[in-house]
């Protein structure tokens, strides 16, 4: 029998104006709204646009489209995260650019520069808005690939310049593939690695969420596997608490391949026994919980029924009241 009391609520999520294989395609502004009242009524009280700039191949998406949106409160959008962080009291991290093509070609200064020219130009259009607490880091990539380092240090240095009071937050993940695909690294090489990145951000990156990506849930007999999560986030805690940067998790919602299940990496919602599995280690080490992500994963307004129930199981785990819940009609 689980006990809430053990286990911290999420507060805060991810959101995606750009995403296309997720349970949020065709939103309008009621679906969203109904999403943000809802969030706010879990005790959710931040929001992390996860990118706003993408190129590939030469083409490019933006939040910024105009197109985005078929309603007049809005221009575009990421208008639309700012105008609805701003009525729910949600503090808002605001993702920058990524460029697939400057990032296979080694061109990692021009990345770094992208992200400069982007929060500048932001700077003139929501510099006003209350609600922009911070930026998110952008860039996700194993260590080994793209000047990984060089472009996080470089993007997170320009945030500084541009916008010293803000907060900045990074959100890398857990047991990356080595560099010669041979295998997964251990906590332990994992610590050594990453760390020589914290070394170089400390003063400049606030806090560090990592993607749990774990979703195994596995038992004998009834009896819990010791949960590998809590390695992880000791490992990452030594190297973050070193260089002054808060311990956050990342908490994933969504399904990833496992043997147990099969299949390709998906969206889908997670197994709610993988999430208390992952509530339970995050709560153990973190200071702050969010998710990857709310909307498509837990809302009812999701494309997927098992949005909802997921939704269920979660406020029964911890012990939210379902009664005050702000569930979309």
């Amino acid at each position: 029998m689980l006990d809430p009391k053990r286990l911290k609520p999420i507060t805060g999520t991810f959101v995606s104006p750009l995403l296309g294989d997720t349970g949020i395609n065709n939103w309008g502004v009621e679906e969203w709204e109904a999403d943000f009242r809802l969030m706010k009524s879990l005790g959710m009280d931040t929001v992390i646009v996860i990118r706003c700039e993408v190129e590939h191949g030469g083409k490019r998406w933006s939040a910024l489209d105009p197109r985005g949106v078929t309603w007049p409160q809005d221009p575009d959008l990421l208008s639309m995260f700012f105008r609805l962080s701003d009525k729910y009291g949600m503090k808002l991290y605001l993702g920058g650019t990524i460029g697939i093509t400057n990032l296979h070609i080694g061109d990692w200064q021009k990345d770094v520069a992208e992200n400069a020219a982007f929060y500048e130009r932001m700077l003139k259009v929501f510099g006003d808005r209350p609600c922009w607490h911070g930026n998110y880091l952008t860039i996700e990539a194993l260590p080994w690939h793209f000047n990984f380092f060089d472009i996080a240090d470089g993007v997170v240095t320009e945030m500084r310049r541009l916008m010293p009071q803000k907060k900045t937050l990074f959100s890398p993940t857990f047991n990356g593939l080595k560099g010669d695909m041979s295998g997964h690294y251990t906590p332990q090489q994992f610590e050594e690695m990453f760390g020589r990145l914290f070394d170089r951000v400390a003063g400049k990156l606030d806090y560090c969420a990592w993607q749990d990506k774990f979703n195994d849930c596995l038992a004998h007999y009834g009896e819990p596997a010791p949960n590998v999560l809590d390695d992880w986030y000791a490992a990452a805690g030594r190297m973050l608490g070193r260089n002054g940067i808060e311990l956050w998790a990342n908490i994933e919602t969504f399904h990833r391949f496992s043997q147990r299940t099969g299949g390709a990496d998906s969206f889908r919602q997670v197994d709610y026994r993988s999430l208390v599995a992952k509530l339970e280690a995050a709560s153990r080490h973190c200071r702050k919980l969010i998710t990857f992500e709310f909307s498509t994963c837990m809302s009812p307004n999701a494309e997927w029924g098992s949005s909802r129930r997921l939704l269920q199981r979660y406020c029964e785990a911890v012990g939210i009241d379902k009664s005050k819940v702000a569930w979309p009609e």
